[in-house]
């Protein structure tokens, strides 16, 4: 696992709130305390109506911090928007169940004042480049932080996918879907698909089936050195698959589609959980109980 690395005096922010009326309001607190202390303040144009004291932008501003407001989906819509230009991302939870935010809703200014005075650091994360090719032409290319994933579309039907793993075959799965998660992922879809948790940090993927016909097909976890590759096989029709990238992004999957998933050039920068991700499971899933 990388060191953090330091952050310095932040001057200019990228505030990034989600739709509801909370994340505003706490979107318009942050920016007043940073106007107060003369940082400059961006926010995406689609939201600045609501924030008339930043300056609305259609491209990733030039900043040195982005700050979501709102649950993990926020973070990752953030990231989406900045991780190329490797600008840290400082997620401000303001949900309930969350694993990627290191500051709580009621320490808004305590996570303001650490980025101003430069207390703050960040951790590399995995992304993933994921690749949709159809008649050995790419049609789709996206970008993951947390999972892609095959499932049925609207008419409920088992897939057939045939999984390779660094060039070599590993399984052919029959199955409602399957997911390909990194660490960082690891707690969300495949978490609840019966994948394993994995520590923040590692370069490895997880490669979860989604109720498998087959009761030996168990989630494996591989090294993020390798590609995956998924080759979407039937049955046919409308509808039949969809790909799904951090639950942003989505597209219909033709018979015969290969989906190529490979380690990104560019990490996320994040503001990691001042918490590790087994205080955070001991603490919201209950896994403290005493025997």
């Amino acid at each position: 696992m990388s060191s953090p690395a330091s952050i310095g005096p932040v001057r200019a922010v990228a505030l990034c709130p989600s739709d509801g009326e909370r994340a505003v309001e706490a979107a318009a607190k942050a920016a007043q305390w940073l106007s107060r202390h003369g940082v400059r303040t961006f926010v995406p144009r689609d939201v600045a109506a609501t924030l008339p004291e930043c300056e609305p932008v259609d491209e990733v501003p030039a900043c040195d911090l982005a700050v979501a407001l709102g649950g993990d989906g926020t973070l990752l819509r953030t990231a989406r928007w900045v991780a190329d230009a490797e600008i840290p991302v400082l997620g401000i939870n303001l949900g309930t169940l969350g694993f990627l935010a290191a500051y709580a809703a009621s320490e808004l200014a305590a996570a303001l004042q650490a980025a101003y005075d430069g207390e703050l650091s960040w951790e590399p994360r995995l992304r993933v480049k994921v690749v949709v090719e159809r008649g050995g032409r790419v049609v789709q290319s996206q970008t993951a932080c947390n999972d892609c994933y095959v499932k049925h579309g609207e008419s409920p039907r088992m897939l057939q996918l045939v999984t390779e793993v660094r060039g070599s075959k590993m399984a052919e799965y029959r199955a409602d879907g399957l997911i390909i998660s990194t660490p960082m992922g690891s707690t969300a879809y495949n978490l609840a698909a019966g994948g394993p948790i994995v520590d923040a940090g590692t370069q490895t993927l997880v490669i979860s089936p989604i109720c498998p016909h087959s009761l030996t097909h168990r989630p494996v976890v591989t090294s993020a050195d390798g590609p995956v590759r998924v080759r979407f096989m039937g049955p046919a029709g409308d509808n039949g698959a969809t790909l799904s990238v951090d639950g942003q992004w989505g597209t219909q999957l033709q018979v015969g589609d290969a989906v190529t998933v490979t380690r990104a050039e560019t990490p996320l920068r994040l503001v990691p959980p001042r918490a590790t991700v087994f205080e955070v499971l001991r603490a919201k899933l209950g896994w403290s109980g005493s025997l």
